[in-house]
């Protein structure tokens, strides 16, 4: 029987190893997809550190996979009804829910369904679908898996770099899901904190809903200078500024007013405590970066909130439409997210990628079988 491979973690902390496995044959809806890229993500360094309580060893790492539909039964089709055919180019929702909860059915929002389950973060390799993380040569999806075709087989194009695609599949999805979630009127002023994968599509999306200023505040000079690029109209570096410095600017490239808009993506309380501190009266504080618990954040909820008539809103992950959003945003820029994948790396060596993630030696790494 053919093989394939997978990167595992066995122990939280320790390196990954390579283990084989029986190539699956997919029943019914299933697809099987051979792996194309695999973005690494911050949540990836938390889960591997076993800090993200949802995690169970030994597993599979890896949630912004893009691939090739390696297998597919016929009438497995995507979102858009699309029959599936063996070659196309496909992304997925990273996250399976059960579309019959409250949360799912009312509220309408299923990425917060309480039995949601995430490739890359949920599941054990001794778990359905087993080859559920893409630091693996092949995954195996499920049939309720939500499946968006990029490039119909007959449409690839061998010289065209599809790569980069993989940037929209977590960071480019929450942003979307933030932004479905705010109001950004013309005259407002966005100001962001991190200016990594997230903030970089958080600066496009802001400019695409006509922000007047969009300030970028973050401690590498690369990812800044990419935000510049990108349209952010000021970057602030935390590493050569003291925080009531940064307030000042702040005020300072807003007319004194704040932040209309303040997007948190840096994934640390101390990002709160201060960004709080940045948002105009009638402003809006959105947090989306914070993956895991970081414990409590101070904050001086009078003079803060209360007294700035201020929205505070918690932003987590994100769907399909999200998603396809995040899609269509690269798809307009992909010049310059293709400049974001500062680092390919091969699947053998997830270690140092992590590594390099989690001292952020990278923009955007991504890992190819």
């Amino acid at each position: 029987m053919n093989k394939v491979y997978a990167m595992v973690v066995e122990e939280f902390g320790k390196p990954l190893q390579y283990r084989e496995f029986d190539m699956p044959v997919p029943e019914g809806g299933e697809v099987l997809v051979k792996i194309a890229a695999s973005g690494i993500c911050g949540s990836d360094v938390h889960v591997w550190k076993g800090e993200d309580k949802r995690s169970h060893l030994p597993m599979i790492l890896g949630h912004e996979g893009i691939g090739y539909v390696d297998k597919v039964n016929a009438g497995r089709k995507d979102i858009f009804n699309y029959e599936l055919e063996e070659g196309d180019l496909i992304v997925w929702n990273r996250g399976v829910s059960c579309k019959t909860c409250y949360n799912c059915l009312i509220k309408r929002k299923n990425y917060t369904c309480s039995s949601r389950w995430s490739y890359g973060f949920s599941k054990s390799i001794n778990d359905y679908p087993y080859l559920n993380g893409s630091y693996s040569s092949h995954m195996l999806l499920t049939p309720e898996t939500e499946i968006i075709r990029i490039v119909k087989v007959s449409d690839i194009n061998p010289g065209e770099d599809y790569i980069p695609y993989a940037s929209a599949c977590c960071a480019g999805t929450t942003t979307a899901c933030t932004f479905e979630q705010i109001r950004i009127d013309p005259s407002d002023n966005v100001v962001i904190q991190g200016p990594g994968p997230l903030g970089i599509y958080a600066v496009l999306f802001a400019k695409e809903a006509g922000a007047k200023n969009i300030i970028v505040i973050g401690g590498t000079k690369e990812r800044l200078e990419l935000c510049l690029e990108a349209g952010a109209t000021h970057i602030i570096n935390r590493n050569q500024t003291t925080l009531e410095e940064r307030l000042e600017r702040v005020l300072e490239y807003t007319d004194g007013r704040g932040g209309d808009i303040v997007l948190e993506l840096a994934g640390t309380k101390e990002a709160v405590e201060e960004g709080i501190r940045y948002t105009a009266t009638n402003g809006t504080y959105a947090s989306a970066g914070i993956a895991v618990d970081v414990g409590e954040a101070r904050i001086n909820w009078f003079r803060d909130v209360v007294r700035k008539n201020a929205t505070v809103k918690g932003v987590w992950v994100g769907d399909i439409k999200n998603t396809y959003q995040a899609i269509k945003m690269y798809e307009k820029n992909k010049e310059l997210l293709t400049k974001m994948i500062s680092h390919r790396i091969p699947l053998i060596e997830a270690d140092r990628a992590l590594q390099m993630m989690e001292q952020k030696k990278v923009i955007k790494a991504v890992l190819i079988p």
